[in-house]
């Protein structure tokens, strides 16, 4: 069900949080008394830039506006809101604070992305292609068609879809069988800069899926040796 907002004139919240919290205020008594209407204030001031951190972020393209639009909607109980109005530790800016809670659902729907045979195939059919730089495949070493090596893959690139979402973009890319050319192509970006952006030694994005997937590895235990054997 999509709600239907009303027609309201843009308006621009002062970025103080005095005003903010009496903003907050408003819609939230709005809303406990019923009027979902009052909401749309909000909604007509934010929604684009909404729109465009969820956008940045997400894994999946296809479920931006379901994603925002059940935002929006989680919105209309009034919890969200009135606990901004009433938080007596609260020092954010209204906007910093609705991104917060925004930026959690984005990790929500990035975790139940089912990608698990996507990784299946991608621990069977990594490979080096004529536009890659070498990469270090032996870090990926062991991570063959199994239980572990999915689960292990597919928790290390939610691990750094938190930390950092464009890289596991390109990370995902990676494990799919796309070389630098043609991660360029999807993402819109020269291929120059995603090749540097994706092969930087230490900070690059392939270096820091490794580093999340050893840390992991460390906290459970796990040895490449373990794998090879499931």
């Amino acid at each position: 069900m999509r709600v239907p907002w009303p027609l309201v004139h843009c308006l621009m919240l002062p970025e103080n949080r005095d005003s903010d919290i009496a903003i907050a205020k408003k819609i939230c008594e709005g809303l406990r008394s019923g009027g979902k209407e009052c909401l749309g204030e909000l909604v007509t001031a934010y929604n684009e830039l909404f729109i465009n951190f969820a956008r940045r972020r997400l894994l999946k393209s296809d479920i931006l506006e379901d994603v925002v639009q059940s935002f929006w909607e989680e919105m209309l109980n009034g919890r969200t809101i009135c606990a901004y109005a009433h938080g007596s530790k609260n020092t954010a800016t209204l906007q910093t604070y609705l991104i917060g809670v925004l930026h959690r659902r984005v990790i929500d729907a990035n975790r139940k992305t089912s990608r698990y045979e996507e990784m299946h195939r991608a621990a069977e059919n990594l490979h080096e292609t004529p536009d890659q730089a070498p990469t270090p495949h032996h870090v990926l070493a062991g991570l063959t068609s199994n239980n572990l090596a999915r689960r292990l893959l597919h928790q290390a690139l939610l691990r750094l879809s938190e930390e950092s979402p464009q890289d596991a973009i390109l990370v995902r890319m990676y494990l799919e069988g796309l070389d630098h050319r043609q991660m360029a192509t999807r993402v819109g970006k020269r291929v120059d800069a995603v090749k540097k952006q994706f092969t930087r030694k230490n900070t690059g994005s392939l270096a820091k899926f490794k580093s999340a997937l050893k840390h992991l590895m460390q906290s459970e235990g796990i040895t490449y040796e373990d794998i090879n054997e499931k």
